[in-house]
This record gives structure tokens, C-alpha cells and sequence, in this order.
């Protein structure tokens, strides 16, 4: 049944994720702490590289189907794609700037605030963006494609990230999954995959999460 095959919910999961660790860790940054803000700027980085990644391979994968049973079907997401992409260049040159500054420039505080409002700003239009996929695209998509169309596409989705991209999903997405998500993706990937990129996947989520959940996770999959 096609409508078992869902192309954004787990992946939009692990970036609802991320946008709210972001926004946590903006309103209590320390802009006098230069090693902080660094590895907040290396957290912000990657976070937009995957976004780009992530987007990209919507375009490639998703909105050609999309167009082609629905007319201008994928217009509004590439539109809300291209202001994505704007929001996060503009969101990274601005903490790029400030980190240019002197840690005793008077007005440090007012930037970073401004800063952290302006993320939040742009996880309320992301966030619509997201739930439009989820509650409008996906149903659609259902009704005009195959299972067979759609798995197809979920399977080049993978295909199409490196060990490192799918690393990075992988972590980012596991913490925000249900036990029976987690239990369901990876019970599909040892199906589909080589044993040895299997024990490299595990090795991941054993990483990603926390001890206990780690441990309910290996018992649910028979590991232990």
C-alpha cells in the first residue's frame, strides 16, 4: 500500500529536532565565550549543509513526480525552498558578522538577540513549510503515485547520500523517533543492506542515543 510509504515525516522529525536545539542553545549563548560560539557556528553550518542536501534531493526525487501528476504541483515548494535557502545564508552571515566583532563591542547582546529572534522567525516558516509536505504533498502523492513509485524513490533518496550524509541523518533523526520508528527503519535497513554497513548503521544509533534507549532498542531488534 502506497500509503505506508512516507517520503518526509522521520527525516522533517530529525529537523524539528535540530531548529529547537538551535533555538535553545541561541538564547543562551555566551557571545563572550569565542570556543562556544564556534562550535555554535560548526553546529549551524552542518545543520544548513544538510538542509541544502536535503531540499536538493526533494527537488530531484519528489517534485518531478509531484509535477508531473499534479500541475504546478511543486511550485510552492521550490518557491518556500528558494526563501529557505535566503533565510539560512542571511541567519549565518549575520552570526559570521558578529562573530567578527570584539567580544566587548557594547552591542553584542542586542545583535545576538536579534540573532535568536530571527531563527525562531525562520522555524515559523519552515515549520510551515513542512507541514504543508506532511499534511498536503504526502496525501496527494498517495493518490496519484504507486507504492512501487514511491518506494522506488525513498531507496534512490538513500542511495543518494554518502556514509557521512546518512551519518549525519541518522543522528540527527534517531532522537527524535518513536521506539517503533526506530525499530521499523532499521528492521528495513538490515533487509536492504550489506551486514557490514548494517553494524556501521547500529554503531550510529548506538552513538545518537541515550543509554537506555539504546538498550530497549537492541532488545526490540533481538541484538541482545
Amino acid at each position: 500500500m502506497s500509503e505506508n510509504i512516507d517520503l518526509y515525516t522521520i527525516a522533517h522529525k530529525g529537523q524539528r529536532g535540530m531548529f529547537f536545539k538551535i533555538a535553545k542553545w541561541a538564547g543562551t549563548l555566551n557571545i563572550a565565550d569565542k570556543e562556544e560560539v564556534d562550535k555554535f557556528s560548526e553546529e549551524l553550518l552542518g545543520f544548513r549543509e544538510q538542509m541544502r542536501i536535503h531540499a536538493a534531493l526533494e527537488e530531484k526525487l519528489i517534485h518531478p513526480l509531484l509535477a508531473e501528476r499534479v500541475p504546478g504541483g511543486a511550485r510552492r515548494l521550490e518557491d518556500d525552498h528558494r526563501v529557505m535557502h535566503q533565510q539560512f545564508d542571511d541567519l549565518v552571515a549575520d552570526l559570521d558578522a558578529l562573530k567578527a566583532k570584539a567580544v566587548d563591542f557594547e552591542k553584542n547582546r542586542g545583535i545576538v538577540l536579534e540573532f535568536y529572534r530571527g531563527w525562531n522567525r525562520f522555524l515559523v516558516f519552515y515549520f510551515s513549510h513542512i507541514d504543508f509536505e506532511e499534511e498536503g504533498v504526502m496525501p496527494t502523492l498517495w493518490k496519484v503515485s504507486t507504492g512501487q513509485e514511491l518506494g522506488d524513490v525513498f531507496k534512490r533518496f538513500l542511495a543518494s547520500l554518502s556514509f557521512k550524509e546518512l551519518t549525519y541523518h541518522l543522528e540527527m533523526m534517531l532522537p527524535a523517533m518513536n521506539l517503533t520508528e526506530r525499530v521499523t527503519m532499521l528492521t528495513q535497513g538490515k533487509a536492504s543492506m550489506p551486514p557490514e554497513a548494517f553494524q556501521s548503521v547500529l554503531k550510529v544509533a548506538e552513538h545518537a542515543l541515550n543509554a537506555e534507549d539504546w538498550k530497549v532498542l537492541k532488545t526490540k531488534l533481538g541484538l541482545t
